[in-house]
């Protein structure tokens, strides 16, 4: 098992810097002795800056928090960011070769510089087979912008439902109960699940299901509950035989 650091942020008193790790390798000469009372190796990748691709960089503005999807030639990717610490207009490139070079920002719908939440890129297809780009913006109400062309137009980021939550979505996953069924999960602490929510020390993860190839979502539904850890930001694997899922 091996944990690897695969994408990078970072900043200055000058400029932010977005940056990739392009061609990771599971193999690296750079493991880590680090007596921490476990034996996981650890991958430091850092030094490697033959690795690395410069995305984006402005002078004074943090960038961050970049979500990318790969296109099924294993060649174009998207990836979308925020102008700001979660909260900002929402950035988007595009690459075709895989990550080495990206674009330059390209044009947006108007109402994506509205975002207070970071921005979710995912594919998603319908039970005819339609293929769809949905990008998610988090907090009240959760908001889905849609992309029919892999990327190239989309709609504005538009409410879901009447609720919403932290970093919506932590990921969405195709389910075996039919064509175009998917599922998604996010937290939230009380803020955002409702209009004029309150902080609560409580954190909650939530579900919610689509039938539609992602353009319509089921209310959320209460998976897990807790104050004495925070879970947050949910991830998903599933298993190599494909019953079961592994939230993380």
């Amino acid at each position: 098992m091996l944990q690897i650091t695969s994408l990078i942020r970072f900043s200055s008193r000058s400029a932010a810097t977005l940056m990739l790790f392009a061609g990771l390798a599971l193999v690296c000469p750079c493991v880590m002795a680090v007596d921490k009372g476990y034996t996981i190796p650890l991958i430091d990748l850092a030094q490697e800056t033959h690795r690395q691709v410069v995305v984006d960089r402005e002078k004074g503005q943090y960038l961050g928090h970049p979500t990318t999807v790969l296109l099924e030639d294993n060649q174009t990717m998207i990836c979308v960011y925020p102008k700001g610490h979660g909260k900002g207009a929402i950035v988007m490139k595009r690459s075709t070769d895989g990550g080495k070079t990206w674009s330059d920002r390209l044009p947006t719908p108007a109402n994506w510089a509205t975002s207070r939440e970071t921005p979710t890129i995912h594919r998603v297809v319908d039970a005819e087979g339609k293929k769809r780009l949905i990008l998610w913006s988090g907090l009240y109400p959760a908001r889905l912008a849609v992309s029919e062309d892999d990327g190239l137009t989309w709609t504005g980021i538009e409410p879901v439902g009447d609720w919403g939550g932290v970093v919506v979505m932590g990921f969405v996953e195709p389910l075996k109960t039919g064509k175009g069924h998917y599922l998604a999960m996010f937290h939230d602490d009380g803020r955002f699940i409702r209009a004029e929510g309150a902080k609560t020390p409580i954190f909650t993860l939530y579900k919610t299901l689509s039938t539609d190839g992602g353009l319509t979502w089921s209310a959320p539904e209460a998976v897990w509950q807790g104050s004495d850890i925070h879970l947050c930001e949910p991830g998903c694997i599933r298993s190599p035989d494909g019953k079961q899922l592994a939230v993380l």
